[in-house]
């Protein structure tokens, strides 16, 4: 009978999987347009809502919107929404703009720029090596957020931000490796400035928002925060409303707004550049920016580059709190797509986000897609395993004086006191393994993710699961610390 109790909740878990894996699902086994497949995956993927676009053959073929923000107000194609790091292809096209204008070098040390400029106290390189434009656009300057605060989240302005670099830990030379830092972009555009005695909002808005006739485009997210979409996370499916707070130095790297209808100009002009009259880069130079700025590096000019040729995509994707996106651009077919969401998590942004964007690319080259997995049912089955976990661990704790009992039968048939040794050292150990997770869960998700992790950054990417852990680790450890309490009384 024991035996059962102890299977009954793995037999509640199978039996939700059974039933989620097998319940009839929306929507058909293949889509063969994009507003069917944005409509139903909508729900599917978990999303409250979003907006997209899509360009084929260097013109705009699809614009729309679906859902609702994280105060339930209705997303429209002309929503101002934060692009994430999205905004990084903004601050390379601006770049690559000023090379092409020879305003500026991308080999020239950026303390022939910024003279204080420096990496960690050794100064403004690692191993004697000087810090370039190229570096900072490819991501190579040998700093990383694994080990640096890429946040600094109270800083007033750009220079201030750039400065923290001295703090830095360089953990190589520039240009040996890739190491994505949020910093670089806020210092490239710092470069920008100085080279061209603009600020970047005005370079972007005279170079790229207006040649584009993206009119409801900003780089000043800080002042028009309260035109803002509220955003939400996801707590196992469910959305919750979150707050973004915007720092004024950030849209170089992440803090542009846009909507659905300019980010569909901005993606005819790099399918189609040659259909434009007036543009940031000419059609002859536009290549560059899917080109590799350092041969180590697949990151270009705000792009991450993916596959040669006419199989060639640049993509990058966004995610802050509150708000994710994706962008991907095929150059050799002319086509791409953007998806801005209000909206955001961890799994959202490593497997919804991905999968939309799949199915959206085979649509548009292939005509067709297969249904993707809706992420909804895996956020549903996670709902139930945490229920089911916290339930059995409440159960254990409520029994923890039969537990020690046992323990003591068990004792005294033997006639030995090793049971109850046994037992004691299993609840400590039981405890001190949960406080050891505590501590060390941001280091082991900082290896998984290469980058520094916090709890607070935790229940911000994925509430529910960070919450489950949590919980689930505290209420285990009272567990252990009433049978041990009960094990140690007279029981």
């Amino acid at each position: 009978m024991r035996f059962l109790k102890k299977l009954a909740p793995f037999a509640v878990i199978i039996a939700a999987a059974a039933i989620l894996l097998y319940l009839p699902d929306i929507g058909p086994e293949r889509y063969t347009d994009l507003a069917g497949y944005f409509k139903t995956e909508l729900h599917r993927q978990a999303y409250r809502g979003y907006v997209v676009a899509v360009v084929e053959d260097g013109s705009v073929l699809y614009v729309d919107a679906f859902g609702k923000d994280g105060k339930g107000s209705a997303l429209s194609v002309d929503t101002p929404l934060l692009l994430g790091s999205v905004s990084k292809t903004f601050t390379g096209l601006a770049s690559l703009s000023l090379v092409r204008e020879k305003l500026l070098s991308v080999d020239t040390p950026v303390i022939d720029y910024l003279p204080w400029f420096s990496i960690g106290a050794g100064g403004p390189a690692a191993g004697g090596t000087p810090i370039t434009l190229r570096h900072l656009l490819s991501h190579t300057t040998g700093v990383s957020d694994r080990s640096f605060d890429d946040v600094h989240a109270f800083e007033p302005d750009l220079e201030s931000a750039v400065r923290h670099l001295a703090l830095a830990r360089p953990e190589e030379a520039p240009g040996l490796r890739e190491r994505y830092l949020d910093t670089d972009y806020q210092a490239a555009a710092l470069v920008l400035e100085k080279a061209t005695g603009l600020s970047f909002s005005d370079m972007v808005s005279l170079r790229i928002f207006r040649p584009l006739g993206m009119t409801r485009s900003s780089t000043q997210a800080d002042k028009i925060k309260a035109a803002l979409p509220i955003g939400s996370g996801c707590f196992f499916g469910a959305s919750i409303p979150r707050a973004e707070v915007v720092p004024p130095f950030g849209a170089p790297s992440g803090y542009i707004v846009s909507t659905a209808i300019d980010m569909s100009r901005y993606l005819a002009y790099l399918a189609g550049p040659e259909k434009l009259p007036r543009t940031p880069v000419t059609a002859r130079d536009l290549h560059l920016l899917f080109e590799p700025l350092v041969p180590t590096s697949r990151y270009s000019w705000g792009w991450r580059i993916e596959g040669t040729g006419k199989e060639l995509a640049a993509v990058h994707a966004g995610s802050l709190t509150g708000f994710s996106s994706s962008i991907s651009l095929w150059p050799g077919k002319k086509a791409g797509l953007v998806i801005l969401a209000p909206q955001n998590s961890l799994l959202l942004s490593m497997v919804a986000m991905p999968a939309l964007t799949e199915g959206a690319r085979h649509i548009i080259m292939q005509g067709q897609a297969d249904k993707p997995f809706p992420l909804v049912r895996l956020y549903m089955l996670l709902g139930i395993m945490a229920a089911v976990h916290l339930l059995v661990l409440t159960f254990q704790t409520g029994r923890a004086l039969g537990w020690a009992r046992d323990a003591r039968c068990r004792a005294e048939a033997s006639g030995s006191n090793g049971p109850i040794r046994f037992a004691a050292a299993q609840t400590i150990t039981g405890i001190l393994a949960r406080i050891a997770l505590i501590a060390l869960a941001p280091y082991l998700l900082g290896q998984v993710f290469g980058r520094e992790v916090s709890w607070s950054t935790a229940f911000s990417l994925e509430p529910g699961l960070a919450a489950w852990f949590m919980a689930v680790t505290v209420l285990g450890s009272l567990r252990n610390a009433a049978r041990l309490a009960w094990l140690r009384g007279r029981g």
